[in-house]
């Protein structure tokens, strides 16, 4: 692959990724780096499609197609990032030290998006005719609500057989991970004078009882919902807000949690199990009531589904023996700890999915983001080796 592209033409493009601001707190968000993106593919003479999925806000498609025109690889990545917060130093002036590329999105994700457009730029010089085409999908909206695998999913106008999802993983070959509900509870209460509390009903205290039967009784139960590589189910409450002032009788408050599922769970479970210790909670406390919503103004408006495909599939076992024979690490298939765009391909458009990408995923977001560079060279290698295996 050496002689159709070069590590420091790889990291130099991940570098300009970088410094391009693809954020939600950036004018246009997204829009500066699909245009980035789709020059680096048409100076190629790489086929290009923006599809604007929200006003200025782009996906970026880059094809090789192949004589099955119905059959496609797809490598996608999200092109967005979260802002730069309190980072450490200029988020968006990308540096090197000590073998790391730092800088906002260096590890989640803009280093696999170089490796990703890498490998198909090597592809495309080789000049090797494809049965199966080839498509980087560069997707928006991945830190918010996932609106850009979501219009993939929704339109079916690329269906891939086969996918890579770039998130880090340390080249390991991740071939499941758990879906994630957010969930809100609002309690219904009575306000009243604070100095006569007897009088109302205290929302507050609603929220309380569900908390205390949450950690006493559904926690332990999940603990024992299993599945492997995955361990267990999880709940976590991150929001509670209630009242309005010390001196009245809250009559409201809102409760959001974090529910964490597993393949072998069901959307309904997760409500069902919800509404049942709901229900014991107010039952505790006479004239209170609760909502249960679903929070889709903060996630994806598909079910966040959990992912899975079988370690025996062909898919991961050649995955596993490329990415060892590249890194010279024994390879074994591994749970990424996050949820990813590809659950959406996998569970609608019954895609075969994996996720693998350069970097820790424990330097996502974090104010001291780097990615090594010799992971982001090792990721371009896999990916055009997995281009060589499964598009010849």
């Amino acid at each position: 692959m050496d002689q159709w592209i070069n590590k420091s033409e790889v990291i130099s493009l991940a570098e300009k990724l970088i410094s391009i601001q693809s954020h939600k707190e950036n004018q246009g968000q997204e829009f500066n780096i699909a245009h980035f993106i789709k020059d680096v593919f048409q100076a190629e003479k790489i086929m290009t499609e923006l599809e604007e999925i929200e006003p200025h806000r782009p996906n970026i498609y880059g094809f090789l197609p192949g004589s099955n025109s119905d059959h496609y690889f797809m490598f996608n990545g999200h092109i967005d990032t979260v802002p730069g917060f309190n980072m450490e130093y200029d988020p968006f002036k990308p540096f090197i030290k000590n073998g790391r590329l730092y800088g906002r999105g260096s590890v989640d994700m803009k280093g696999a998006l170089a490796a990703m457009i890498s490998a198909i730029i090597a592809i495309k010089r080789k000049g090797i005719p494809l049965k199966e085409g080839v498509v980087f999908a560069g997707v928006i909206d991945e830190e918010q609500c996932c609106k850009g695998t979501e219009r993939i999913v929704r339109t079916k106008a690329i269906t891939p057989t086969l996918a890579v999802i770039g998130e880090p993983t340390n080249l390991k070959t991740a071939i499941a991970h758990k879906g994630m509900e957010w969930i809100e509870i609002a309690f219904q209460g009575l306000a009243t004078h604070g100095s006569t509390p007897h009088n109302g009903v205290n929302a507050i205290y609603l929220a309380n009882e569900f908390l205390t039967l949450l950690r006493n009784e559904l926690e332990p139960k999940l603990k024992n919902k299993t599945y492997p590589l995955l361990g267990s189910a999880t709940i976590n409450p991150g929001v509670l807000k209630g009242g309005n002032d010390p001196n009245i009788v809250p009559d409201h408050c809102v409760l959001q949690i974090d529910r964490r599922w597993l393949p072998s769970e069901s959307i309904l479970e997760l409500y069902e199990e919800i509404e049942q210790i709901a229900t014991k909670a107010i039952s505790k406390i006479s004239g209170g009531s609760f909502l249960i919503k679903r929070m889709d103004e903060a996630t994806a408006a598909l079910y966040n589904m959990p992912h899975s495909i079988s370690p025996d599939d062909p898919f991961v076992i050649e995955t596993l023996r490329i990415a060892e024979n590249i890194t010279k690490v024994e390879s074994e298939p591994v749970a990424f700890p996050g949820w990813s765009d590809g659950a959406q391909l996998s569970n609608n458009l019954d895609t075969s999915v994996i996720v693998l990408g350069p970097g820790d995923i424990t330097q996502a977001h974090s104010n001291n983001e780097f990615c090594s560079i010799d992971q982001i060279w090792q990721a371009t290698q896999i990916y055009y080796s997995l281009i060589e295996k499964f598009c010849l």
